[in-house]
């Protein structure tokens, strides 16, 4: 047997790999080739709401390419003979054995319509998208997209109606106005604070009103306007003259005794477990009085702060009945233990006392938007009365209501109780605006109520 005939028999798919070799290979390019060569276009969503674009706009699109990746995206602004690059960008390859560009990418640009000599009206946004395909020469397949736009550059012209003029610290107010075209977002700013409004009517003709309010540690109104933004964003302003006088300064002082100690240290353990390895008690009481209060009073701003845009209440608010006033709105606590300053708070709302679980109803008519445990209030109901007005009922024994409820006026929605940081059975009962705390008395006048709220709103 000579060397080939052996080589053979050992051998005898020798053959058959020198066919399967070129044919991988061929194989393995040509699916290269068509993954380099591939025909799939980019993909363009514009994210903002772009059928309007006003002096100045932010706007955001989201592009796409599954295949071979982003190459670059160019955005532009034509009206006639005028055209203007508003964003060009070029995204780099990447990739070791395979070359490619981004998937995905979200590209926000600032359109600044000033610096050019655009009209109000008609104009083409174009959206262009190429992607890292071999395709069409190597230049990659092509999205391009068109939007027919209006373009508005002129701010909202507000015309005021009505509006309250004088306001205390820890007081409310509101003020209604009309404006020359519809209006996507406005309100009230005073300070640092914005106060959103809603749509009302005012003698069969379309218009808007703000409730708004002052804090009561307020030292001075800085910055008081209306502010109107309409559907393309140009922003219109008015002042607002705003009379503020202080509320005079309430103060009390509350001694803490070990039995108040003793009964409302193991509810909160209960509520807040980690408050078992604070072992001194007065130390305990200090860390509900202060992070637990504040945990609370962020929760209940987070609740109240929804501004619903039907006002539902109607007439002035109810107090507790038959009952007396045992502590004020805004009232500087000190806190003593055994003759020594432990604490120092403010009290925002009232104290109302009456016989041993009273029945407790619905201040106005409103939908019932927290109904549950809330630290320092113990069991509370908050009810949204619409345009960003809410009261609050606190330390309550029973519930009678859950969230969402629609409730009237009157309706029987608790029992009071001494739940939370409570010495004994009573109702705290609170007024908010826009989540700003503010003085109930105000709202249990019906003279008042009509003078400086509904007579502008209704």
């Amino acid at each position: 047997m000579d060397t080939l005939d052996s080589f053979e028999k050992v051998n005898p798919k020798r053959p058959l790999i020198f066919f399967i070799i070129p044919v991988a290979v061929l194989v393995a390019v040509a699916l290269i080739l068509v993954s380099l060569y591939e025909k799939e276009r980019p993909q363009i969503s514009i994210v903002s709401d772009m059928a309007r674009i006003g002096a100045t706009a932010t706007a955001e699109i989201s592009l796409s390419d599954r295949r071979s990746g982003l190459q670059s995206v160019e955005v532009s602004l034509s009206q006639g003979r005028i055209t203007r690059v508003l964003l060009r960008k070029t995204y780099p390859r990447r990739g070791v054995l395979r070359r490619y560009g981004p998937r995905k990418a979200v590209e926000k640009f600032t359109i600044n319509l000033l610096p050019f000599k655009f009209r109000d009206g008609k104009a083409i946004l174009e959206i262009a998208v190429r992607d890292y395909s071999f395709s069409n020469w190597m230049a990659g397949n092509l999205s391009r997209v068109r939007y027919d736009v209006i373009l508005d550059t002129r701010p909202p012209l507000i015309s005021r109606d009505g509006g309250s003029r004088y306001i205390i610290s820890g007081g409310s107010g509101a003020v209604a106005f009309h404006a020359n075209e519809p209006l996507r977002r406005y309100g009230v700013e005073i300070n640092d604070t914005f106060f959103p409004g809603i749509a009302i009517s005012r003698q069969g003709r379309p218009g808007y009103g703000v409730i708004f309010a002052v804090p009561y540690d307020t030292k001075a109104i800085t910055r008081a306007r209306l502010i109107a933004f309409d559907f393309a964003g140009n922003r219109g302003e008015l002042p607002l003259s705003l009379i503020m006088r202080h509320s005079r300064l309430k103060t009390d002082r509350i001694n803490i005794p070990d039995s108040f100690l003793d009964r409302k240290i193991p509810e909160f353990r209960s509520y807040y477990p980690e408050l078992q390895s604070i072992d001194d008690k007065v130390k305990a009481f200090v860390e509900i009085n202060n992070r637990i209060r504040r945990e609370n009073s962020a929760r209940i701003k987070e609740i109240t702060r929804r501004v619903s845009p039907e006002l539902m209440w109607q007439g002035r608010f109810l107090r507790l009945p038959r009952s007396s006033r045992r502590a004020a709105f805004a009232e500087h606590r000190t806190y003593y233990y055994k003759g020594k300053k432990i604490d120092a708070q403010v009290h925002l709302g009232m104290d109302l006392a009456s016989v041993q679980q009273a029945k407790v109803p619905a201040a106005n008519n409103g939908v019932v938007a927290f109904a549950g445990y809330m630290g320092i209030y113990g069991n509370t109901v908050i009810i949204d009365h619409g345009g960003g007005v809410f009261s609050l009922y606190a330390h309550l024994s029973q519930i009678g209501v859950d969230e969402g409820k629609k409730v009237v006026r009157g309706e029987v929605i608790a029992l009071s109780g001494s739940t939370g940081m409570a010495g004994g059975d009573h109702l705290h009962f609170s007024m908010l605006v826009n989540g700003i705390f503010v003085n109930p008395l105000e709202w249990w006048d019906e003279n008042w109520l009509n003078l400086n709220i509904s007579g502008y709103l209704r």
